[in-house]
């Protein structure tokens, strides 16, 4: 059994049964539902058999077969990869981990979460008490009534929709828990004094922010740069401060910090600086959300118009965040316009609320122009 699936951020579920029992043949169904719904699926297939990918006498099975470790061919609109086990969890979490879902083939005694077949005279291809069995594919035959009893969904193979409803459903329900995080530790070079104490009509920016996420996640926390001297705020109840691991490295080094220290969360972030935003705006967000994506997002006008301080990361986007890392890409904005994200877009009219306090000037200017927001709005 392949252990590194368990440690997977993209949802899967196995597809089990004997050969012949019409499996390939529901998923490549389900694989069109999917599409016809934007979702991008990964298929895998785990055979017990020995198998070949290429025909004898062709120039990738020379190769491979004169003793090379990875086998890659490319056409204009495809590509394909034949390794060796040494490099097949590395090749496999970069390739499928980039879906929103995987539709696996087999792995029948795995305890992984899976969908068994009955074959045409109504016999399981495991012990009815294994681990995983989510749901019972049927042809119509054999004794069903059991699996009633026991509370497992039945599905004719040839309910198409209602399978995919239950799988997809499925997907959606592995959203994971959100925490939330207000950036806090700008240098602030620009404003010339820290503006996480900055008070826009009698509270913090960055107290606001704490409440407005308090609303929607279970947990908020303030990030900082270790040296950042916090003395001048007033006290948030119920908020944890966590200093960045990774210095000099801005957002992206602080969300990497939060995502190591809880990696089966998913973070809706924002800044302290950014004090036009309301709750509505996340309350989108929140249902807007698609957690089988790297994230969810707004994004403006313009090439890297996306805004990554109003936004949700999910767990599995720790993997390109540290590869970014890596390379030295301090940009979340660039980060994201690389990856599959939810985007929504913000109104000609909404996007003044986006922006950022950077000067003494903005801080004036904007100061004021929140009190008359405030006036103008319906009590």
């Amino acid at each position: 059994m392949d252990v590194y699936w368990e440690q997977f951020k993209t949802p899967f579920l196995c597809f089990a049964g004997f050969s012949g029992v019409g499996k390939t043949t529901l998923l490549e169904r389900l694989t069109k539902r999917f599409a016809e719904e934007d979702i991008r699926v990964g298929y895998y297939k785990h055979d017990s058999h020995r198998f070949k990918m290429d025909k004898t006498g062709k120039d990738t099975a020379r190769v491979r077969e004169a003793g090379a470790g990875i086998v890659a061919i490319n056409d204009p609109t495809h590509f394909g990869v034949l390794a060796d086990n040494d490099f097949k969890q590395l090749t496999i979490t970069h390739a499928l981990e980039r879906c929103d879902c995987i539709l696996i083939e087999g792995y029948k005694q795995s305890p992984f979460n899976k969908i068994v077949f009955l074959d045409g005279v109504g016999k399981l291809p495991i012990p009815p008490d294994s681990k995983g069995i989510c749901a019972i594919v049927h042809q119509g035959t054999g004794p069903l009534k059991q699996f009633v009893e026991q509370g497992i969904p039945l599905f004719h193979r040839d309910e198409i929709e209602k399978i995919f409803d239950f799988v997809n459903g499925h997907f959606k329900r592995c959203a994971s828990e959100l925490f939330g995080a207000v950036f806090v530790g700008g240098e602030s070079k620009r404003m010339g004094k820290p503006k996480f104490s900055l008070t826009y009509d009698g509270i913090s920016g960055t107290e606001k922010a704490v409440k407005l996420l308090s609303k929607f996640c279970n947990k908020v926390f303030l990030s900082s740069r270790a040296d950042l001297d916090m003395s001048s705020l007033t006290k948030i109840n119920n908020v944890e401060r966590i200093n960045d691991d990774h210095t000099g490295l801005g957002p992206v080094g602080g969300l990497a910090t939060l995502m190591s220290r809880f990696p089966e969360k998913a973070w809706l972030v924002t800044a302290c600086d950014m004090p036009f935003l309301k709750e509505d705006d996340f309350a989108t967000i929140l249902q807007k959300r698609d957690p089988l994506r790297y994230g969810t997002c707004y994004v403006q006008k313009g090439r890297f118009g996306y805004e990554p301080m109003c936004a949700i990361y999910e767990p599995k986007f720790i993997v390109p965040l540290f590869e970014a890392m890596s390379r030295r890409e301090l940009s979340l904005s660039r980060i994201i316009e690389a990856l599959p994200f939810k985007k929504l877009k913000i109104d000609e009219a909404d996007r003044s609320k986006f922006m950022n306090i950077n000067t003494t000037e903005d801080y004036e200017k904007r100061n004021l122009r929140i009190i008359l927001y405030q006036e103008k709005e319906p009590s």
